[in-house]
């Protein structure tokens, strides 16, 4: 089902679409599991606190492929931020957008 962007009725307001989008990139049990694993990588500094795709990989029984795709989607949604460093790209929870999707109900 595809999520019309815009707001079609004064019922559907901009937070509603916020919700669908997370509610999407929540729905399968990978990103889940993403995002469970990145709350408790991403806890504070040093080496032990970043994650790169290869952590992902090697964390999870899935392709290198697959683990990106879930995580444009993540990324897509708010859920993953990313920066660039070198050569690698690295993974952090965007706990804001997390607690505020949570606030919502």
């Amino acid at each position: 089902m595809r999520i019309r962007t815009e707001i079609s009725s004064k019922y559907i307001n901009e937070e509603d679409h916020k919700i669908a989008k997370i509610s999407n990139a929540l729905a399968h049990p990978l990103r889940v599991a993403l995002v469970r694993y990145l709350s408790t990588k991403n806890c504070g500094e040093g080496v032990d606190n970043v994650t790169c795709n290869k952590d992902l990989v090697d964390m999870f029984d899935y392709s290198q492929s697959t683990i990106s795709q879930h995580v444009k989607i993540l990324k897509d949604s708010g859920l993953f931020i990313t920066e660039n460093k070198d050569k690698f790209t690295y993974y952090y929870l965007n706990r804001e957008l997390l607690k505020e999707f949570g606030s919502f109900f």
